[in-house]
């Protein structure tokens, strides 16, 4: 366990067809609107998202561009949070009530080093330009357990 700034998690969700640069942008943007939100925090060490998502070839990619690691959620980690998310999806609904993936996804991964599975979303979903991808972006609280 350490006492330095906790770490923000981004979580993805993405179109089959989104390209590396469509999740490149989207990070980006979520990173800079994370720094803003949260100066004490570091940038994130993992990406977060749903097993189909992270196999894709464009989030292998954008995480071994970034040197970044690819943590997995499988779906009753996603459902765990989906009372927790900000953002309601219409059209895509895998997960209960329609809750955002990205969304659960950053939540799920930060509660994950949290010490008592406690994180909060301080970026809620954000599209990217091209509406190929999305990224939010969770905090765990406080102490947390080392990262990969």
């Amino acid at each position: 366990m350490t006492d330095t700034p906790s770490p923000f998690i981004i979580g993805l969700g993405f179109r089959a067809e989104a390209s590396p640069e469509s999740l490149d942008a989207v990070l980006g943007a979520a990173i800079a609107a994370a720094m803003a939100k949260a100066p004490g925090a570091r940038p994130p060490p993992v990406l977060a998202s749903a097993t189909d998502k992270a196999e894709s070839p464009a989030m292998r990619t954008l995480a071994a561009r970034h040197g970044l690691t690819i943590l997995v959620l499988d779906a009753a980690a996603l459902a765990a949070q989906a009372q927790n998310v900000t953002t309601r999806e219409t059209r895509v609904t895998r997960l209960p009530a329609g809750a955002s993936l990205c969304e659960a996804a950053a939540l799920a991964a930060a509660a994950q080093y949290a010490p008592w599975g406690e994180a909060r979303l301080i970026v809620p979903r954000m599209i990217g330009a091209d509406r190929m991808a999305t990224a939010a972006v969770a905090l765990a609280h406080s102490t947390q357990k080392d990262f990969p």
